[in-house]
């Protein structure tokens, strides 16, 4: 991973803000609210035909605490895998001795570091700017993130220091969902056999979706470890109804959701307001139980039995029992997320599809409309993202719900789908191919 660029700093001093505009991305939160990311955020630049990754780093804290120190640990030691760092610092603050220090730290690092004086659009006229020099550091850019000032000439220089790489590779999107606490980043901590992400026994640990590019037997994921989701009835800070949102939009945009569940805690109310956003967004998706260590045999079994009825509205959904602090069962769920990829994205024959259909129809036909029978003749896979197959046939505008639904269950059957939801649109057009 040469081609990476890590963007490091103190508390707001606009790197989130400046990863989003080289990225054209709103990955990172951006609220004036200190400490707003805590892990590392992953995006991509486009240089012509190459693609540079970009890491934002928590911002290293003033105050020191137990989660303030992690996420300072987790900057420095994250920035060993990058070609340049851009160290960034705030104009309208001045020159601190906090950027002293890290600067140092920076410095015995091998690699290239180019400073960033942000947010000079609001630098006092009697500040001497010039004083960012005493960092030792020859090349500076002076900046506004938010005017978009100077990011022009920021980005060509990027562009001729990194190698121009080209990138066809296809990342599959995989979101960790769940409420706080169930284990999301320890689960991503393990597979990647690597602390990159933040974990603690705090709930609100992760408050932003963070990208890791993770593979695994040469199937290529994004992983996104996202925010908890809390009950809409406990009173949530600014903070945290941004980082729901962000959570809901990882979950829109995701291939697949990865629903955790905390085994100590069982199924609650919440996880199942959980599981109606997932099915509602018409996303494949498996459950996790996390934490099952820490139950004893009788109570698994029981967990199980509940799990079993729980399953019954989880569109056949895969089940998988882990624990991620012990790396139980995590062979299993990458072997599932795999399998489950593969067939979000197949192709089905025209043909294959039409013969099911006929098997549907033959065992059970469509209902009769005035004398006369709804025919349904011809399928054809969409060719979005999700899986979902056109019906043409006579009449099919009165064709009921009941249905409808009987012919989605005989495709996910006869095609062997798991935790993978089919949209069925019904056309009165002609056949396409005739």
């Amino acid at each position: 991973m040469e081609n990476f660029i890590s963007i490091v700093g103190r508390t707001n001093v606009g790197k989130s803000l400046l990863f989003n505009k080289l990225t054209k991305s709103r990955k990172s939160l951006v609220l004036d609210h200190d400490g707003l990311t805590r892990d590392i955020n992953i995006g991509s630049m486009k240089l012509g035909n190459g693609i540079i990754h970009i890491q934002d780093t928590g911002g290293i804290p003033l105050v020191e605490d137990k989660i303030n120190n992690m996420v300072a640990e987790k900057s420095y030691s994250s920035v060993h895998i990058s070609k340049i760092i851009l160290f960034v610092v705030s104009a309208s603050d001045g020159l601190l001795n906090q950027d002293y220090d890290i600067c140092k730290k920076l410095q015995k690092l091998r690699c290239k570091i180019i400073l960033i004086v942000n947010k000079c659009d609001i630098t006092k006229k009697e500040y001497n700017i010039n004083d960012f020099y005493k960092l030792g550091i020859n090349e500076v850019f002076h900046i506004s993130a938010k005017d978009n000032t100077g990011l022009s000439e920021l980005q060509q220089r990027l562009s001729d220091i990194a190698e121009n790489e080209s990138s066809q590779n296809i990342f599959r999107r995989i979101s960790i969902i769940g409420k706080p606490n169930a284990g999301k980043s320890t689960l991503i901590n393990t597979i990647l056999k690597d602390s990159r992400m933040i974990t603690s026994d705090i709930a609100g640990t992760t408050i932003d979706s963070i990208e890791v590019p993770f593979i695994y037997k040469e199937n290529q994921f994004l992983l996104y470890d996202t925010a908890g989701i809390i009950r809409k009835s406990k009173a949530i800070s600014l903070v945290q109804k941004y980082s729901i949102s962000a959570t809901l939009k990882t979950i829109k945009t995701t291939d697949i959701c990865v629903f955790i569940l905390d085994a100590e805690q069982g199924i609650t109310k919440q996880d199942k307001n959980i599981l109606n956003l997932i099915q509602d967004s018409n996303k494949a998706f498996l459950i996790v139980v996390n934490k099952i260590d820490k139950l004893s045999k009788p109570l698994l079994l029981e967990l199980k039995r509940e799990l079993h009825y729980f399953s019954n509205i989880t569109d056949n959904a895969e089940i998988i029992y882990i624990s991620a602090l012990k790396n139980q069962n995590i062979k299993r769920f990458l072997k599932t997320i795999c399998d489950i990829s593969y067939s979000v994205f197949k192709r089905y024959k025209s043909s294959d599809l039409t013969k099911i259909l006929e098997q549907a129809v033959s065992e059970h036909p469509p209902p009769m409309i005035k004398n006369k029978r709804i025919k349904l003749k011809f399928v054809q896979q969409s060719k979005t993202d999700s899986l979902k197959l056109i019906i043409y046939g006579n009449q099919t505008d009165k064709l009921p719900l009941t249905y409808e639904k009987y012919l989605k269950n005989y495709f996910i059957d006869k095609l062997q789908l798991v935790g993978i939801p089919i949209k069925i649109k019904l056309s009165k057009e002609k056949n396409p191919f005739k």
